[in-house]
């Protein structure tokens, strides 16, 4: 039996490399159908996918609750981690269109962003929701989902790495791509570490 070396460098080489594409494509979908669904069991965590009527334009005043979702959302989480308040949201936005000369379509191009944020205090923004938190005393993460929310809606970094910002009694890394497990326990270690 002979083997001939270009198939068998072809095959060494050509296997990965599907191996890794296919990974690439699955990993979204495994982990906001399978990887978080686990995680939110573990920790408590209230979780939220992809709505198909959410609304795209919400009020200036931060006036929505959970019920109703960050426009462009794919995926949020609202719990606790190591006994701190903290947020989750993955939203992905429109950037334009382009053309695909293969199948003679107009398609839109999009982009991810990520958000994982922790309260400091009781009284994020100096209390600027307190009229809508009766339950923020007995460390109800919901309480604080108007102060998650609207700090959420300002990050999109044009950058792949962590960006942290903290102010207004909330702490956050932000990124521009989507949330993976691995990065998400990372992130939140870091954000409670204090």
């Amino acid at each position: 039996m002979s083997f001939e070396v270009g198939g068998v460098l072809g095959l060494v080489i050509l296997v990965p490399l599907l191996a890794w594409m296919v990974c690439s494509l699955a990993m979204p979908f495994v982990f906001r159908w399978i990887q978080l669904p686990r995680l939110a069991q573990e920790h408590g965590w209230r979780v939220r996918k992809r709505q198909r009527r959410a609304p795209r334009d919400l009020p200036g005043d931060g006036g929505q609750g959970w019920e109703v979702p960050l426009p462009d959302t794919d995926i949020e989480f609202l719990g606790r981690y190591r006994g701190r308040p903290v947020h989750g949201v993955q939203i992905s936005v429109r950037k334009g269109d382009s053309f695909d000369a293969s199948r003679g379509q107009w398609e839109a191009n999009t982009t991810s962003y990520s958000c994982v944020s922790t309260a400091l205090s009781d009284r994020p923004f100096d209390g600027f929701h307190d009229r809508n938190r009766g339950a923020s005393l007995n460390g109800d993460p919901m309480a604080l989902y108007l102060d998650f929310s609207d700090w959420a809606r300002n990050r999109k970094p044009e950058v792949r790495d962590d960006v942290l910002q903290e102010g207004s009694g909330i702490r956050s890394i932000s990124w521009r791509g989507d949330l993976r497990r691995k990065r998400l326990l990372r992130v939140l270690d870091e954000l409670t570490a204090d």
